[in-house]
């Protein structure tokens, strides 16, 4: 049996840019469908780690949103992984730093991913609530946002 992930949509992105920096941004509308799409694997896609290291690793290269691309990343992540089943096991105080390490060194970014996203114990087959999921993601790291 294949996995099914769950993506996020530009309009998703847009929508945690507005959620973590508190008002609407300018985008170079190409940029910002490529930086979302990094989500995605040729061929099958069907490789959470990978895929949601891939996402974040090209949207801070590409930072494609005029103000709050590294939050917006850092959110998006999380989301991702969320979305997929997975638990993310890290905390607002060692967020930042996590974040910083990951954004700065590409090599090591899946292990990175893979010490903090475990498969969590709610199972199920349901559509995610991607904006629930988003506003939880941004109320537990509200310190680390303003850091980053």
């Amino acid at each position: 049996m294949s996995l099914q992930l769950h993506y996020l949509t530009v309009q998703d992105v847009l929508w945690i840019n507005l959620q973590v920096t508190g008002r609407d941004h300018g985008f170079v509308y190409a940029k910002l469908e490529e930086a979302t799409y990094y989500q995605y694997a040729y061929g099958d896609s069907n490789s959470l780690i990978p895929q949601a290291a891939r996402f974040v690793r090209g949207f801070c290269r590409m930072q494609p949103l005029d103000s709050g691309s590294r939050p917006t990343a850092f959110i998006g992540l999380l989301t991702f992984l969320t979305i997929n089943g997975m638990s993310v096991e890290l905390t607002d105080a060692n967020a930042s730093p996590w974040f910083e390490t990951i954004s700065q060194d590409s090599t090591a970014i899946v292990e990175a991913i893979k010490s903090i996203a475990k498969p969590s114990s709610h199972e199920g087959h349901s559509e995610p609530d991607i904006r629930k999921t988003i506003r939880d993601l941004v109320d537990r790291f509200s310190k680390t946002l303003t850091r980053l």
